[in-house]
């Protein structure tokens, strides 16, 4: 946290004063100024949404019967009840006016350079296609279905796809081992799978056929496996159907599905500090509107603007950006490929010769760029507009360079951060306001949310917990198969207040600051990962009988793994656990979370009652002093774990 009030770097121009969208929503509104629209937002939530929808040209499919239903509670609330709305149809609905269809709708390049460009029109036909391909083979509206895909246009139209016959798309990280993604189709009850068969990175090709076959045989619901070809790799499943072949279906009639404002379109899975993935449940209403709505006067984004924020598709920003784009008439520049092929200046590169005018960066890239500044900016960037960062906490040089290198100075960097479970923001910066290094200089439009302390009291200059006080367009509609789970996570801190696990404070002069989780939940360049999902991965009883798992400051990758374990039987006699454990948790999790250091002790740290406390760990290898250990079952056993430190680190 700032010792001292951060000061402005940044001032809105008359332009975006007058001419921005905010603005024009305050004029619809008969506001004064944004203050104002923030109290309206969360005085009249149903005024509020019904006006920015039709500013926005939103329309429901079946008009709904009033804003909101909050009979179960505020923890269950049902927005937009008795309407109707397919958010892939209205993606896909060509922009207004003279040559609508004939815009671009994505642009795609790959690491090697190869260029595809589809329309409205031709997005839309080819959705429609796979849509009725994927009907055809016995996928219909309700079934879950995994999508393991890299960033390509298939990708883009299997997600539409889904959404557009009603089934359900459960989006999975394509770096995923296959213990990850086979626990998330499992829990997902998933019956079918659209795959690539692999894709290339810094000139390699990386196979997915392993993955798949392994995938295939652990997850018993899945009837039927798509596989689409990148790579051109052989893979041998019972009952697979090659993409071609769903691709080709000439569209039937009523391939668009009539569904509910509140049928679920989407599980995105998340981890926790605690047990097995969380499944985010999302609606046809919940996730889509927020982020177009987000996207539209957060980001100042416009018909015919043009988005590119680089994401795996089994993270938040993949489906936000093609929903956002695409319902507010933009176009979606995505690219496949390593962000410093053949140098750090690749996004940038593409992002210039695309024209694109909003860029989304992970300050983990922004770091990276930063470090090879020179290449990184090599390509001029005239067309570039707004600057958005998002996924962890950005360090002070991070955002400087950003501000000043990349956006030259000029360009506002909106400072954005959410989660899964929101769909949105909670905290952003707008056009509207000066912005400062790091902060946020407001709580997101139609978020009635604050710093509190841990009775609920709101605090200002000093430490809390972020929480949310009503019901929002955008929250989950609880974890899939798992309500419990979901009223703990979010609901148990304080009565009747969404908790939603971040520290932060808020500022007398407005602006907001993010301090970083409050339990132990990481960001591994920027993908949040529960802690419990890494240990329970290296846990095998014979070389590794207990571990943890904390997330450490790292310069390049914003925060990095060190494992704690308990050598095994087995171990104890090879002296393997550790290189066992590393090598565990990136194959089967993957390279980005291969830990940086693992640390071997007899024991590890916990109370009386046996809750693990991860905390002393992580502090002893920080070398921070050890806090209150009074309920400790072993209060001497910090002493250990800094002796263990030291020896991982070769210093005794």
């Amino acid at each position: 946290m700032s010792a001292e009030q951060p000061a402005a770097v940044w001032q809105p121009s008359a332009e975006h004063l007058n001419s921005s969208n905010l603005s024009r929503l305050i004029r619809r509104l008969e506001l004064v100024d944004y203050d104002q629209l923030l109290e309206f937002a969360n005085r009249r939530p149903d005024r509020f949404w019904s006006e920015t929808l039709d500013d926005l040209g939103i329309c429901f499919d079946k008009d709904p019967t009033s804003f909101v239903d909050i009979s179960r509670g505020k923890q269950w609330p049902r927005f937009f009840p008795g309407g109707q709305f397919n958010f892939a149809a209205a993606c896909l609905r060509a922009p207004l006016g003279e040559g609508g269809r004939e815009k671009p709708a994505l642009i795609w390049e790959d690491e090697k350079g190869d260029r595809v460009q589809l329309t409205y029109a031709e997005l839309s036909a080819r959705t429609a296609q796979v849509a009725t391909g994927l009907r055809s083979i016995g996928i219909n509206k309700g079934d879950r279905v995994g999508l393991l895909m890299p960033n390509t246009p298939e990708a883009v139209i299997a997600f539409l796809a889904i959404g557009l016959m009603g089934a359900i798309v459960v989006p999975l990280y394509s770096g995923f081992g296959a213990g990850p993604a086979s626990q998330r189709l499992l829990d997902a009850e998933a019956g079918a799978l659209i795959t690539a068969d692999g894709f290339f990175r810094r000139g390699r090709e990386v196979s997915l056929a392993e993955t798949i076959l392994d995938i295939a045989a652990a997850v018993p619901s899945l009837k039927r496996l798509v596989i689409c070809p990148v790579i051109g790799a052989t893979i041998n499943v019972a009952g697979a159907v090659p993409w071609t072949t769903v691709e080709k279906m000439e569209p039937a009639d009523g391939v668009v599905a009539c569904t509910s404002t509140d049928d679920p379109f989407m599980i995105m899975y998340t981890s926790g500090t605690t047990g097995k993935p969380k499944g985010a449940l999302h609606t046809h209403t919940s996730f889509p509107l927020r982020v177009a709505q987000d996207c539209a006067y957060i980001f100042d984004f416009r018909p015919g603007d043009r988005l590119m924020w680089v994401s795996d598709m089994g993270w938040m920003v993949g489906p936000l950006t093609i929903i956002s784009a695409l319902m507010l008439k933009g176009t979606l520049v995505l690219y496949d490929g390593a962000p410093d092929q053949p140098s750090v200046g690749r996004f940038r590169e593409i992002a210039a010769s695309h024209r694109v005018t909003h860029f989304g960066s992970a300050p983990t890239a922004i770091r990276m760029m930063a470090a090879k500044s020179d290449e990184a900016l090599a390509s001029e960037f005239p067309t570039l507009r707004i600057l958005i960062t998002a996924g962890e906490v950005i360090d002070p040089d991070a955002f400087d360079w950003y501000f000043r290198k990349f956006g030259g100075g000029s360009t506002p960097v909106i400072n954005y951060t959410g989660g899964t479970e929101v769909s949105g923001a909670i905290l952003t910066n707008v056009v509207l306001r000066q912005i400062a290094p790091c902060c946020f200089n407001s709580i997101a439009p139609g978020m009635a949310a604050g710093v509190v302390d841990d009775v609920g009291r709101r605090l200002v200059d000093e430490p809390g917990e972020l929480a949310i006080f009503e019901p929002f367009v955008g929250m989950t509609y609880g974890f899939w198969n798992a309500p419990d789970r979901y009223i703990e996570a979010y609901w148990s801190t304080i009565p009747d207040t969404w908790v939603h696990g971040d520290l932060a404070v808020e500022h007398s002069n407005g602006q907001l600051e993010l301090l970083g989780r409050s339990d132990d939940v990481m960001k591994i360049a920027g993908k949040r990962v529960g802690p419990s999902e890494l240990e329970a991965t290296v846990v095998d009883g014979r070389n590794v009988k207990e571990a943890y798992a904390v997330g450490i400051p790292d310069p390049r990758s914003g925060e990095a793994i060190v494992l704690f374990v308990v050598p095994g039987p087995e171990a104890r006699s090879k002296g393997v656990s550790s290189q066992h454990a590393a090598k565990t948790l990136e194959q089967r999790m993957g390279k980005p979370y291969r830990p940086s250091a693992v640390v071997e002790v007899m024991q590890l740290p916990r109370t009386r009652n046996g809750k693990a406390v991860r905390r002393l760990a992580r502090q002893a290898w920080l070398g921070l002093p050890p806090g209150n250990v009074a309920s400790l079952e072993n209060p001497h056993i910090f002493n250990e774990l800094v002796e263990a430190c030291r020896v991982s680190r070769g210093e005794a």
